[in-house]
């Protein structure tokens, strides 16, 4: 017998042991935030003060990345994530709500009422503010994007 064993030593099996858990370990790194606006249209007219919202769809990117912006008078808007301006690049689910009440008249409900009266394009088409229920879907590219929606009745 030569003494010798066809098993590794114990100090290979501690460095092949410990490959295995840092790889096991390895966190998957952050979305990456690219610039993204847009303008909003309704029937082919602007739509100011309405909530864009993209909402990420790539499996295991939280909540917290999705990015949003209201449109202002002639429906520009440019998203921004919790993490900072932008949104993740990749495909989103997008929806479009009432946003953008004045400060001075949000907590008077008429008022509220009236002035999203004398806003074109009211009220909205419902099943745009739901991720269920939104049609739309869209991809923003690595180096970000100008992605226009146009809603229709």
């Amino acid at each position: 017998m030569s003494g010798l064993s066809n098993h590794p030593g114990p100090g290979l099996t501690a460095i092949v042991l410990l490959a295995v858990v840092i790889g096991g370990c390895a966190r998957k790194p952050d979305p990456v935030l690219v610039p993204a606006s847009g303008v909003v249209t309704l029937d082919g007219k602007p739509l100011g003060h309405v909530l864009v919202r993209f909402s990420p769809t790539e499996r295991g990117i939280s909540a917290a990345w999705i990015s949003e912006g209201t449109t202002d008078d002639e429906g520009r808007y440019e998203l921004v994530a919790p993490m900072g301006p932008g949104a993740v690049a990749g495909t989103h689910r997008v929806t479009v709500s009432e946003g953008g009440v004045p400060d001075e008249i949000r907590d008077d409900q008429g008022k509220v009422a009236a002035w999203l009266g004398k806003l074109a394009g009211r009220p909205l088409p419902g099943r745009y503010g739901t991720i269920a229920t939104s049609p739309l879907e869209v991809a923003v590219g690595p180096s970000g994007a100008g992605v226009d929606l146009d809603l229709a009745r």
